[in-house]
């Protein structure tokens, strides 16, 4: 056993309870601004378009996942993924306090504006989060071996999904039950609150540096000089 694996096992309890608590409380924020249910409604409070909502969803997935393409190599160079994690991971958190701004003052900011700062809020978010999932994958296919990883994601997504649907009912009350600007600001700000736990339980993993990974040289590009 290498001392890699050797550090990994040693911490594996504790990692295990941290990512399970940061997947937790990432659900319990995501429920409160659901891209498909909380952020499509709170769109249509200012416009009636079919096309700019349906779009939610659609950007979300396509923000998220086109990131992963160009984020590879650079995630196959670490040494250690948790830093390159949580500098990431701000861009896909951060933006609901943007969106609990524009909620509050949608009204002054008028329709239009409040609609384009919307849609820039939410591919921020998403790209966020896309750059984020490749070296979050890997941190966790590093801290947590092979036959216990199953269980693993099994038990973050449980515990994720049932925090989440608290959260959702949460917000349906809170939007039924409180005026604008009110409503959409504090379930935001919720979100916000939910992911800000997610990321201090995140920032406790205990990743061990692979000093002994083979890292290779970056090669200039075909005909380039130097």
């Amino acid at each position: 056993m290498t001392k890699l694996e050797q550090a990994v096992r040693q911490h594996l309890r504790y990692n295990i309870a941290v990512n399970l608590l940061d997947g937790a409380f990432f659900g319990l924020g995501w429920g409160f601004g659901s891209i498909g249910t909380i952020i499509p409604l709170f769109v249509s409070q200012m416009t009636d378009s079919a096309t700019l909502i349906g779009l939610i969803p659609a950007i979300h997935a396509v923000t998220w996942q086109l990131p992963q393409l160009f984020m590879a190599n650079a995630v196959a160079r670490q040494r250690q993924y948790r830093p390159m994690v949580l500098w990431m991971t701000v861009h896909e958190r951060l933006p609901y306090l943007g969106l609990a701004l524009v909620a509050f003052f949608a009204a002054s900011l008028g329709h239009r504006l409040a609609l384009v700062l919307t849609f820039l809020l939410l591919l921020w978010q998403g790209l966020g989060a896309g750059f984020t999932a490749n070296a979050w994958q890997s941190m966790i296919a590093k801290i947590i071996p092979a036959e216990a990883r199953g269980t693993f994601f099994g038990a973050q997504s449980a515990f994720a999904n049932i925090l989440m649907s608290v959260s959702a009912i949460a917000a349906g009350y809170i939007l039924e039950k409180l005026a604008a600007p009110y409503d959409f600001s504090l379930c935001f700000l919720l979100v916000l609150a939910g992911m800000g736990i997610s990321m201090f339980f995140l920032a406790l993993t205990r990743e061990p540096v692979d000093t002994e990974k083979s890292i290779p040289e970056r090669r200039p590009f075909p005909g380039a000089s130097g």
